[in-house]
């Protein structure tokens, strides 16, 4: 698909708003210049460790004089060895600002200080890694993040990296000796295949060391060896270390404060297993959300009285900071887009959702020539509309779940989470629906109403039907169903139409405009008009619904990414 000259600039003026820093204000963001200059001091200490392992030899015993034993000095330049390689591991998690970074970061520096006081004659190298721990001491404060949510790809990475970073050491070292170390001369080729078979596990038995040096080199290896699995094996179930727990009080809790404070007709989702929770100050506020790729992904705006909302968000905020997330709300309302903007977020619609006012549609958008033609067509069919209030019975619950599997037989049809609801047998059977029939009494369809804010809102979850059905068959069962909800509710939300009515106003801002674009050209593939022309005819009223998120143009495409986990996981 080729990109039109208005697009390209488009992306290029997107592009060029971040080259200029126009970004969040991020509490504690990773990137300050304190925290990359210790980073960076502990990665230079690890890396002189390693290669001061590699390119400095072994001194011979008369150079070490009676002060120094040998001993002392081949165990302190294998400390040394082994120091390095944890430094080079730990300063990419200083970067990030861990604390058991800070934690592990100073001891191994003071360690690695007195390794190399530990050789007399390169005293003066215990200096670098001295001023590393008088950094991690002064900035101590800044090290907040409590827990490591990297994925697994990445923590596999770290595994491979470690691995070969041995390999590379043994190679190294092989072709830096000397013929009299060995007796033999070890150019590249058999340097390589030395290390290899080092950490292979078949081993260089036929290898007698002639110097103290040599000697010291295969020690060296097993250290070397020893480091590297260790940061493998710490790198491997690091990402495991975090895990979302949700206690069953926190969830009655939230349901008190959502029955009270509800405004939204996704709340209902905010209580569902696959989400955790954020308490506000006294506990009278929450948030809902799930932690993928890097980001705390909060469903809607928070729930709770309109003054604790502000509070709420910035105790979240500095929340997911500490433990190394940035932060986006998917689906927000626009009441508070001006509170998110002073927080430092960005804000971008992503849709509209569709809001029927029920009493509009059954005096006059039920009785409209397309409606009517409906209702004609079903009776010419024999479709009839039923209601069934929980508990569901046995039967009614297999023909349901027979309709939803059929539905999801069909391309592009599978179960989401997130802002959704699944086929789940017990929580289905506690909702009423609606059920569309043909003349034999044979279930075509269904819908489900489930809990909906404020109160005389009305919304429904599922709304699934067979793969051979009627053309009309929704049709005529979402205007029976609103019809018989119009007796008791003033609205009904039919949810969100993606990407609708982004960034076709005057001065809709450059993401917006981004998106309308983006709109425009996956409509082929995802049919997003389709959607909202079939929802428009229902005369709804759309509201504006935003994704608000951290981090300028590269934040707005990991949210992005983050939302899709969530919403497939």
């Amino acid at each position: 698909m080729e990109l039109q000259p208005h697009w390209l600039e488009l992306l290029e003026a997107l592009a060029e708003k971040e080259a200029r820093g126009v970004t969040v204000r991020f509490p504690s963001r990773r990137g300050d210049w304190p925290i990359t200059l210790v980073a960076a001091s502990t990665f230079l200490n690890g890396a002189i460790g390693v290669l001061h392992a590699l390119f400095v030899r072994v001194p011979d015993p008369e150079r070490l004089g009676v002060v120094l034993p040998f001993g002392l000095h081949h165990w302190s330049k294998l400390l040394t060895l082994l120091t390095g390689i944890l430094l080079l591991d730990l300063s990419y998690h200083l970067h990030r600002r861990l604390r058991v970074a800070w934690w592990l970061g100073f001891a191994i520096s003071v360690v690695a200080a007195l390794a190399h006081l530990g050789r007399l004659h390169h005293a003066s190298l215990a200096l670098a890694p001295a001023a590393t721990a008088g950094l991690l001491l002064v900035l101590r404060r800044r090290f907040t993040v409590r827990s490591e949510p990297r994925s697994m790809g990445l923590g596999l990475a770290f595994v491979a990296a470690s691995l070969v970073g041995a390999v590379i050491y043994g190679a190294l070292g092989f072709w830096l000796l000397d013929r009299r170390d060995f007796g033999i001369e070890f150019h590249w080729p058999e340097a390589c295949r030395r290390s290899l078979r080092q950490y292979s596990l078949l081993g260089n038995p036929d290898l007698v060391p002639h110097t103290r040096h040599a000697r010291w080199f295969l020690d060296s290896l097993d250290v070397m060896g020893f480091g590297a699995a260790l940061v493998a094996v710490s790198s491997l179930f690091r990402p495991l270390a975090y895990r979302l727990r949700t206690l069953p009080h926190e969830r009655s809790q939230a349901a008190r404060i959502l029955a009270v404070h509800g405004r939204s007709s996704i709340d209902h989702f905010k209580l569902a297993a696959d989400k955790s929770f954020f308490f506000g100050s006294g506990g009278a506020c929450f948030v809902a959300y799930r932690a993928a790729w890097g980001f705390a992904i909060g469903l809607g705006d928070p729930v709770g009285p309109p003054e604790a909302i502000e509070s709420t968000l910035r105790s979240f905020t500095a929340r997911c900071a500490d433990n190394g997330w940035r932060v986006a709300f998917h689906q927000v309302g626009p009441d508070y887009r001006e509170t998110y903007r002073q927080l430092g977020y960005h804000v971008l619609k992503v849709g509209e959702e569709a809001i029927v006012d029920l009493q509009t549609f059954v005096i006059r958008t039920a009785n409209s020539s397309n409606f009517r033609r409906i209702r004609k067509r079903a009776s010419s069919m024999g479709l009839q509309v039923s209601r069934h209030e929980p508990p569901l019975q046995p039967k009614l619950m297999q023909e349901l779940e027979a309709i939803s599997n059929e539905w999801l037989s069909l391309p592009g049809r599978r179960e989401r989470g997130f802002t959704l609801g699944r086929f789940d047998h017990a929580e289905v059977a506690m909702t009423p629906v609606f059920v569309a029939r043909n003349g034999d009494g044979v279930a075509l369809a269904f819908v489900n109403l489930i809990p909906c804010w404020p109160a005389g809102d009305a919304t429904i979850d599922l709304m699934r039907h067979r793969v051979e059905t009627p053309n009309g068959t929704m049709d005529f069962l979402f205007l029976e169903t609103m019809t018989a909800l119009a007796a008791q509710h003033r609205r009904f939300s039919l949810g969100l139409a993606p990407l609708s009515g982004v960034g076709d106003r005057p001065g809709a801002p450059i993401e917006e405009r981004a998106m309308h674009q983006l709109y425009e050209r996956l409509n082929r593939f995802f049919s997003y008009q389709g959607l909202r022309s079939y929802k428009g005819k229902f005369e709804p009223l759309w509201e504006e619904r935003f994704l608000v998120y951290q981090g300028g143009a590269t934040g707005l495409v990991n949210a992005g990414i983050a939302l899709g986990r969530v919403t497939e996981g």
